[in-house]
């Protein structure tokens, strides 16, 4: 999580906003957010969501949550899978 205010100052460079806007968004004075963006102080829940919102950003990007890419099929659209993939079979084999 050390990477958290390093992410902060990313984000807040790249939208343009002074330390100072971002501080009274999230209800701090600016020397806590400076605080914050080195890593010194904490920030809460409440004031993550603030942010993100303010931002324009996701928690998980923020945080350095990586997405989960699996992905689940009821059981009629993986019997369709097998059946098309038979198929595919089917086709190759008769080259």
């Amino acid at each position: 999580m050390n990477d958290l205010g390093k992410k902060l100052r990313e984000i807040r460079k790249r939208k343009g906003f002074p330390q100072k806007v971002i501080a009274q968004h999230i209800g701090v004075r600016r020397s806590n957010y400076s605080r914050i963006e080195n890593n010194l102080q904490k920030m809460t829940p409440e004031q993550i969501a603030l942010f993100c919102e303010f931002c324009d950003v996701s928690a998980d990007y923020l945080l350095g949550i990586k997405p989960n890419h699996k992905v689940s099929y009821d059981e009629e659209t993986i019997a369709s899978i097998k059946r098309k993939l038979k198929d595919i079979e089917r086709i190759l084999n008769m080259e």
